[in-house]
């Protein structure tokens, strides 16, 4: 329940930024909280620094975040931010593709402000929330396993239960990150509930994008497929020790009856509450590539082998250019149909 509760301050954290629009009080607050947050950086950085024994790579983590911290206090900073992740969007996109093959002004896409506005307070402070979570997690990544270890031997960690438990999945997954979506773009406060739900995408899907959904179903266990090629490869029998690991997290004592329940579960709890805080709240603010990017690194089971954060960064560009271009709605269905049908096979043949 610690991660529910974290979720939720970070949801309180976006409510005030929206009424800070309104109320200065509530921004030199929030303004205050970054400060304090930043000061605490600082010095673990300098600690880091000066302890020359510390770990090289969660030294460089609280330096960078430190300074990333730093710059998006200031309004010149966030800008610069603003023109990173709008030039990201445009490439990953495709519109800046799109503007060279119909030989219109490549300039002229690059320079228009798609994505993060730097002189919104919910912005900034989305972009606080992003750079602190997104630091916590890469400090606790094994940079000397990216790509399986040198023999292989160090795999993803198993951090829940065995089984993953339901409420676990509720909690986190379900409610927390739906929650947290749904505060960080104001609702209530500057969006009523059709609005916010518009804002996040979740729009009833046509025919096509149901299609389009079950297409992303197909496409996922291909490009599954394709990187198994790879990972299975590294180091000592990868597929063995991947598959342990997937019959000890997604197996359930008591057969197909229950193995369907955890499958639905995951489906329902995983795919809706990823989708909703990945590409309805936050791809809109960041871009595609940062939110796939963030997608990525929560998965935390897998600081053990980086390799594998990264196959889903990746995938998830590929989720988030179908969102650019339809809705949240539809990714849905890929994510959840995925989800599902691998839990349940995971519970009978890892």
């Amino acid at each position: 329940m610690s991660d529910f509760f974290i979720v939720m301050g970070c949801g309180i954290l976006g409510l005030m930024a929206h009424g800070a629009t309104t109320r200065p009080w509530l921004e030199w607050t929030l303004r205050f909280i970054i400060v304090l947050t930043l000061i605490g950086e600082g010095l673990v950085a300098a600690g880091s620094l000066i302890d020359q024994g510390h770990n090289p790579w969660q030294s460089g983590v609280s330096v960078g975040t430190a300074v990333a911290t730093a710059i998006c206090l200031v309004f010149y900073g966030r800008k610069l931010y603003s023109s990173v992740f709008s030039f990201l969007d445009n490439i990953f996109s495709g519109a800046a593709a799109i503007a060279l093959y119909k030989k219109a002004s490549v300039y002229d896409v690059f320079s228009k402000i798609h994505v993060f506005l730097p002189n919104s307070i919910p912005h900034m402070v989305a972009l606080f929330i992003y750079i602190s979570t997104f630091a916590t997690l890469l400090g606790a990544v094994d940079p000397e396993t990216l790509f399986g270890g040198a023999d292989g031997s160090k795999l993803p960690s198993l951090p829940l239960p065995i089984p993953v438990p339901i409420d676990t999945l509720f909690s986190y997954n379900g409610l927390g990150l739906v929650m947290l979506s749904f505060c960080g773009i104001g609702i209530f406060v500057k969006r009523d509930f059709k609005t916010a739900m518009d804002r996040l995408g979740w729009k009833k899907p046509s025919r096509k994008q149901v299609g389009i959904g079950l297409c992303l179903i197909v496409f996922s266990f291909l490009y599954d497929y394709l990187w198994s090629l790879y990972t299975h490869n590294t180091g000592q029998d990868m597929a063995t020790k991947l598959a342990v690991y997937n019959s000890g997290t997604f197996s359930v004592v008591g057969g197909a009856d229950k193995s369907l329940i955890l499958a639905l579960a995951t489906a329902i709890f995983a795919g809706v509450g990823e989708e909703t805080l990945i590409r309805g709240a936050l791809q809109p603010v960041f871009g595609i590539f940062p939110a796939a990017v963030m997608h990525g690194i929560l998965h935390a089971q897998f600081t053990h082998a980086p390799i594998l954060m990264i196959q889903v960064a990746l995938w998830s560009c590929v989720m988030g250019l179908v969102r650019k271009y339809t809705n949240t709605t539809t990714t849905i269905i890929g994510h959840a149909g995925f989800n599902f049908l691998t839990t349940f096979l995971f519970s009978f043949n890892p």
